[in-house]
Parts: C-alpha cells; structure tokens; sequence
C-alpha cells in the first residue's frame, strides 16, 4: 500500500479522537520464562546517556512546567526543538542554572527575558550563566533553542511498511537525549504542554489530551497535546507515524466517561482491537483495589511502535509491534503497564535505587489481576513460576546506573515476591488498605521504600524494620530443615517440630511460617513465627498426625527440606 494512500484516514480518525479526548509444573515454568526472556530482551534495549558523567541531582531549583514545541522531519531525521522551561528556585541564590542535555542535542541559543545568555555544553550538561542572581521563591521562564540530527535511544527515527516511524523510549538518563530538562523521577513539574509538527498526513501522539490540530500551509500538521498532572521527564513521550485510532470507553462515576485510547498501525488496527478490549475490565479491577485512575481527566492510551520492547509513559504506555496479537498471551504487559499509572507515574519513585517500587508493584499488580479473574490457586501458580533458584543482589540497587540490575529478575519478580510475602504477614485487610493508603498519601509526589513501610505499619499496628531489611535490602532466602515427632493422648495428640535454617547472611531470616497438620481427622493450620536459626514448636491436634508440611502454599520465598530428626541448636 502507498504512503500517501494508507495513511490518510489516520488524520480523520484523530479528529474523532480529539473529540473523544475531550471527554475525558511445566507450562508455568514455560510461561515464566517467556515472560523472563521478555524482560531481558527489553532491558537488552536500555540505553543511557553516559550516566557516569550525569552529575548528580542539582536541588537549588526545579522546573514547575515543561513547554516542548518540536517540528519532526522524518526523511532528513531531523528534529528543530524549542524548550519553554519554568524553573522555580529553591535556594537562596541562584547564578547558574544546569540542565541536562545529552551531547546528541546542539544547543543553538537560550533566552531569558528576551535576552540571549551564555551557554556551555558539553558533558551531557547545558550550564547557562545567568545575567544576574535569582533568590529563592523566583520563578523565570527560559527558552531554549536546539536541534536534534542524531536522536540516540531517547528518540528514535524508524519505519514499519516503508512509512515513517518516530517515537521515544522513556528510561532513566534519556530524556535529556530529546530535550533538555531535569532528568530525575523525583523532579515532577506541575504540568507540561507538547507541540508536535509532522509531515501531513503522519499522526503526533503524546501524554495528556489532545487538545486541538492545526493544519498548516507547508504540508504540515501539528498536534497540540497538554499535561495538567504532575509529569516528569523520563515519562514524557511521543510517538509519530501513520496511526490509526479507536477508544474503548472507561466509565467512572454515574455517567462520566473517560476514554482509553489507543494508536496502532493501519495494518494491526483489527488485531489491536481484539487483543486490548480486556484493558477496561483490568481498569475497573485496579480501580477497586488502588483507588480512581489517576489521570481521569486526561486518558489512558497505548501507542505501538517499532521497538521491540514496551514503556510505561504517563497516559500513553508504549506497546511494541510484535506483541500485537489476536490472542491475550501478552495481556501481563498490558496490565504491568497500566499498573504503572499508579506505581511509578502517578507515585514515582525518588531515586532509581528504589526502582522495585515501580517494576515489582507493576508485576505484582498483574498477580491480583489474575487471582480476581481465575482464582486463588492460578495467583499461587504465577507467584511461583516467579520464584527463580537464586536472585542476584538486593531489591535495592546501590547503583542506579547498572541497567542490568535495574531491569532483571530481581527487580520485577523478586520485587513482586516482596509484596506476596507481607501481605501473608500482615494479612489481607491491612495490606489492601496499604495499598490504598499508599496511592493517597503519595500520589503525584516520590516516595523510597521507607514511605511505604511506614503506610504498612500504620495498617498493620507492628514495626516492619525486620521485614523490610531481610527482604529489600538483603539477599538470599531461608533455607528451612524440619523434624517431627509426636506425643499420643487419648484423644489428642501432640506435635513437635523442630525448624532449623542454614546459617547464611543473614543467620535468620525472621518470618511466620504456615505449618499444616494432617490426620485421620482433617487438616489443621498454624503459624510458626521463626526468629533464630532453631527453635522447637509444639502444636496439639485432634487424632493421629500423619503429615506435617511447611507453608504448601507458598507464601515465603524459600528451600525447604524434611528431615528424619532433628536437634535444637543454639541460637546465634
């Protein structure tokens, strides 16, 4: 199909989305893997602009309001960018101001007042010498002209059926590799307004609502697409191609709509429609369970494009073209992404060290998705097909420039673990009701691990310190040997068990443990709360025991092995 030919409907099919925005075992060790191989591929695409020589996080200012107009040139793959910045200054006196701006960018002029400034860039750094000292509380805007010939991973120039594609691919340190800004989760600006000029009849898609188009007498177009929650810029995107367009509507309230959107290539345009029809039901379920959706005045889209990767950027998850289907095996990414809107989006974390708050929540997420559409016994299956053998490192990453670590195995499945396991400990009511409380404390702010321990032990009344150390920051899991025997009564009987863990780092892990009890009269539950690395338990049941098991479920991250006896040894 011709360029021209395939594309021309997409024009009349945003028109009608411009109305709409205005409303506001083996097969699950199979299925682990695929979903691991994945995370792995997507993670294989990270990209950093020289995060080494990034300096660290400037605090004596913030930027209250992106304004970013762009003019996209897909056949020189050339993009002509101006910056509006808000800066608000948080110290006593400000001299020079220092953003980050990635050395792919050419920094042709920056304005203040109408007055042209002295720049330096280099090192990924625009410093600009400002004409006189600003003291806290000021605000300024400052415009700042540039161009981008070479987009790096942060922006990228590419094709599908010989049409031109053009989108970004949000991580951490790749902002600033398509504008200059603030590149730090914890910088949020209050809001941000997005310009983008294409050729005629290509489509410009960003976060937000798209507030109008105009057609312009070069043969160009430009969308207007306008933020009013607090953004920042690792979330910011654009996509730009031939996209054909259709919503699905969320109803919230009593007769409110807010429309989720969704952008797909012409030729996907049936597939997208049979595959993204559960994204609704998934919404109603998060909503239930986390609070409204965060951005209900704005809307929730899904933009595909050429990566073979997805991305959870505020409003507007991106969603790779050969994850398209007819069927749902990649609905986990869907609902990962969507639960992205609450736990990373709308709560973001403060540093990238803490990124478990953002990609172990989004796939625990999808955990209780599936435990409220197929059952109790399907969320266990899941939870264990994400136990791998052994995980590397920490929740926490000490170094939050080590892509590998930031996306792996540990951050998204070992994260999710974490989850799994305190909500056995603190049980359902105070975890859900953390939950909640979590979203409304935090929303549309940062948070670190510790804020949400303090949201948990406020709903469970204990101190959680121990749980959060062993897990979050520590490594390994507890390695369990268990013993027992037992005392016959008359009509009662007596078991003893004897729980030793292998010394390792920590000497203990700290936990309860379901121990269930089987005899001739039926099944019997407890709890044995384990502090050091032996102690002894006794438990009195009805009739003869038979079985003695240690969490069958599989609440704790954890080898267990029985023995045939076993001593107390000494606590350490």
């Amino acid at each position: 199909m011709a360029f021209g030919s395939s594309v021309r409907a997409a024009g009349a099919a945003a028109g009608v989305l411009l109305a709409a925005g205005l409303l506001f075992s083996t097969s699950r060790r199979q299925a682990a893997s695929d979903q691991s191989n994945q995370l792995q591929k997507a993670a294989s695409t990270l990209s950093y602009a020289n995060p080494m020589r990034t300096q660290a996080r400037d605090s004596t200012f913030a930027v209250k309001h992106y304004d970013l107009n762009l003019d996209i040139d897909p056949a020189k793959r050339r993009v002509s960018g101006r910056s509006t910045l808000e800066i608000l200054v948080t110290s006593r006196e400000l001299h020079t101001l220092s953003l980050n701006m990635a050395d792919n960018l050419t920094a042709n002029s920056v304005q203040l007042e109408n007055k042209q400034l002295q720049l330096v860039h280099r090192d990924n750094r625009l410093n600009i010498t400002l004409e006189r000292p600003y003291h806290d509380g000021s605000r300024f805007q400052i415009v700042i002209n540039y161009g981008i010939t070479q987009g790096g991973d942060g922006l990228v120039f590419d094709e599908h059926d010989s049409v031109p594609m053009v989108y970004t691919y949000g991580l951490p340190f790749t902002a600033q590799q398509w504008f200059p800004c603030k590149d730090s989760p914890d910088d949020k600006a209050d809001s941000a307004d997005i310009a983008i000029t294409v050729p005629t009849p290509l489509v410009a898609v960003s976060n937000g609502r798209l507030v109008r188009t105009r057609t312009n007498s070069e043969g160009t177009t430009t969308f207007y697409w306008q933020v009013r929650y607090p953004i920042y810029p690792d979330v910011i995107s654009i996509a730009v191609t031939n996209y054909a367009t259709f919503t699905l509507p969320y109803h919230y309230g009593q007769s409110q709509v807010m429309p989720m959107a969704f952008y797909v290539y012409p030729e996907d345009l049936e597939k997208a429609r049979q595959q993204f029809v559960v994204l609704p039901e998934i919404m109603k379920y998060y909503v239930s369970t986390f609070g409204e959706y965060p951005f209900i005045k704005e809307k929730y889209g899904v933009a595909e494009f050429a990566k073979r990767s997805f991305r959870e950027h505020q409003t507007l998850s991106s969603f790779a073209a050969n994850l398209i289907t007819t069927g749902h095996e990649n609905d986990w990414i869907l609902a990962h992404e969507l639960a992205h809107q609450w736990f990373g989006n709308c709560i973001s974390v403060k540093n990238w060290s803490r990124i478990w708050l953002n990609e172990g929540f989004a796939n625990y997420s999808y955990a209780l998705w599936k435990e409220d559409t197929e059952g109790k016994e399907a969320y266990l299956n899941l939870m264990r097909s994400w136990d791998k053998d052994e995980f590397d490192g920490p929740v926490f990453i000490k170094d939050p420039t080590n892509k590998n670590a930031l996306f792996s195995e540990t951050t998204f499945q070992k994260g999710a673990w974490v989850l799994h396991m305190l909500r056995h400990v603190i049980g359902d009511e105070a975890f859900f009701n953390a939950l909640r409380s979590y979203v409304k404390t935090y929303a549309y702010k940062s948070a670190i691990t510790e804020d949400f321990e303090l949201v948990c032990e406020k709903e469970y009344g204990r101190p959680l310190n121990w749980f959060f150390k062993e897990w979050v920051y520590g490594v390994n899991r507890p390695f369990y040997q268990y013993a027992w025997q037992m005392k016959a009564g008359v009509n009662r009987s007596v078991v003893e068990l004897t729980i030793n863990q292998s010394r390792s780092d920590p000497a203990a892990f700290e936990m309860p443990i379901d121990v269930v009890i089987n005899t001739e009269k039926g099944e019997n539950k407890f709890v044995a709360w384990q502090k050091f690395t032996s102690q002894n338990f006794q438990f009195s049941v009805e009739g003869v025991p038979k079985q003695v098991e240690l969490d069958p479920e599989g609440w704790i991250l954890k080898k267990v092995r029985q023995a045939e006896s076993l001593t107390v040894r000494a606590s350490e």
